[in-house]
């Protein structure tokens, strides 16, 4: 007998084409060897609850991702002139329009979408051939003891990975709940190669962890057992008879060609990284260690350290302004009403341009209320303080997005974000952009230009030579325009603190 042991992302391939090499018939494909009577599946209980989990987040992932490209679309605009404008509305308008209908159908079925996968997956895991693996105590006991001495999948640190760990220990114990003969065959497949596999090389993510391998081994399992990474791929090679008899070959070679084309890519990515490494060059394989490096970098250090600075020092003025005021109508209260009334009609007789609101015949809630009316109009407004306050949004790392994010006491709203995309190409260039707008306006930028290097042979060498791969900053415009803009807003603060000093003393409270 045969048996398949499917990992979590090889049934969510059957729901979602997030993977170009499993078709939409993949599906069909299993039952129909399932039918056949020569191929079982094993389905730990974990993963059917991991399967379902995710269905609905999957299926919401395929309607963002269709609203994210109407809206770029919808973003895209034109050469203003008479013959381009025509030429672009020709070719724009039925992508715009065709990407709106399917959100639109998306959105109207999202529902269905969910509730028909759920069936979908559920029909699939208690179909015929089918055994499913409830986990006992024991199995959580050599979890836990998997996680106390770090073995795989919780080699890799601060990752929880406990599913991952019980799918393991429910394979390398199967023989505690199926019965496997010496000729029978395990075939266990799935695309996490870094909770799985050996490395990340392209040479050990097709290799079983070491941990799992001796594992198996004790458990007298390693001759019958088989780590695959393709799901096409193996069913044609290794399920070829059975394939055959079941009438499904044909479309399984069709969906080898797709994974071997991807297969190719990923070699090629793989060579470029092998010929960039001898060149002295880092690997071309993600963009976050690019990234990373940028954040740490002593220039974007500089803006972060900058913008935290200037915001901490003015969130400290906003509090000593906010407790003056508080001060200021605590010590108002206890002023003696006559004094107070004898002073606001001096003040006023010295000042006919600016004046506080007061008659004779005013209260002496109203007088006191006079005087916070005119503290508020014309000197320090707690309303508008607070909500220069409570508008901070500071990021205290780099990131694409807003670091940084307020609206001002001239009520502009100041944001500073990083735009762009690094996508590593040998002996190409991105570009990332420190933007600073007010309101809608961009007032200043600075960019983040990141050269990759790229690989070149010498006519007298065979071995490969690099040109030297660079990040260049331009940040201090744009670092300085931030911060003089947040000195203004400190300004302006510490200049009201200081007005509501003088009516202390001319008020003498």
């Amino acid at each position: 007998m045969k048996y398949l042991f499917l990992d979590t992302n090889i049934y969510i391939d059957m729901i979602v084409s997030r993977n170009a090499s499993h078709s939409a018939d993949s599906y069909e494909q299993l039952k129909m060897l399932l039918d056949h009577n020569q191929v079982k599946i094993l389905v730990p209980a974990i993963i059917e609850a991991e399967v379902k989990r995710h269905i609905a987040s999957e299926v919401k992932n395929v309607g963002d991702l269709v609203q994210e490209a109407r809206k770029s679309i919808e973003n895209v605009y034109w050469i203003n002139h008479v013959e381009e404008i025509e030429k672009y509305n020709e070719k724009i308008r039925p992508l715009s329009q065709a990407l709106g209908n399917m959100v639109d159908e998306f959105r109207r079925n999202e529902e269905r979408y969910i509730s028909d996968a759920t069936t979908k997956i559920t029909g699939l895991m208690h179909y015929r051939n089918v055994i499913t693996i409830e986990e006992n105590g024991d199995l959580l006991s050599k979890v836990q003891r998997r996680k106390l001495y770090k073995q795989c999948p919780f080699h890799i640190e601060d990752k929880e990975s406990w599913a991952d760990a019980m799918i393991i220990e429910t394979l390398i114990n199967i023989r505690d709940f199926v019965a496997i003969n010496d000729d029978d065959k395990i075939y266990f497949i799935t695309r996490n190669h870094k909770d799985f596999s050996k490395g990340n090389s392209k040479t050990d993510r097709v290799i079983i962890h070491p941990h799992i391998e001796e594992q198996l081994r004790q458990n007298n399992l390693l001759q019958a057992f088989n780590y695959r990474s393709l799901y096409t791929k193996t069913l044609i090679e290794d399920f070829a008879d059975e394939a055959t008899e079941a009438n499904i070959m044909q479309q399984l070679i069709e969906e080898a060609e797709d994974e071997r084309r991807e297969m190719i890519d990923a070699a090629r990515e793989h060579w470029y990284d092998m010929e960039r490494e001898s060149a002295g060059l880092s690997s071309l394989s993600s963009a976050d260690a690019y990234f990373e490096s940028i954040g740490e970098s002593d220039e974007v250090q500089a803006l972060i350290n900058a913008i935290d600075s200037s915001i901490s020092s003015l969130e400290v003025l906003i509090e000593d302004a906010l407790d003056e005021y508080s001060q200021f109508e605590d010590d108002l209260n206890a002023e003696p009403i006559a004094n107070l009334r004898a002073r606001i009609q001096a003040y006023n007789t010295n000042s006919p341009f600016l004046q506080i609101s007061y008659e004779s015949g005013f209260s002496d809630d109203e007088v006191r209320e006079a005087v916070l009316e005119f503290v508020d109009d014309n000197l320090l407004s707690v309303d508008d303080i607070e909500s220069l306050r409570d508008s901070i949004d500071k990021k205290d790392h780099f990131e694409l997005g807003i670091l940084v994010k307020f609206n001002d006491l001239r009520e502009n709203t100041i944001s500073l974000s990083v735009e762009g995309e690094l996508d590593p190409r040998n002996d190409d260039s991105d570009h990332l952009w420190v933007e600073l707008y007010i309101n809608d306006a961009r007032d200043a930028y600075g960019e983040v230009e990141v050269y990759y290097g790229g690989v070149r042979y010498d006519e007298d060498s065979e071995s490969p030579d690099g040109t030297v791969e660079s990040i260049d900053y331009n940040l201090e415009k744009v670092t300085d325009r931030l911060v003089n803009i947040i000195q203004r807003n400190i300004d302006s603060v510490d200049h009201k603190k200081v007005n509501l000093g003088k009516l202390r003393t001319v008020l003498n409270i």
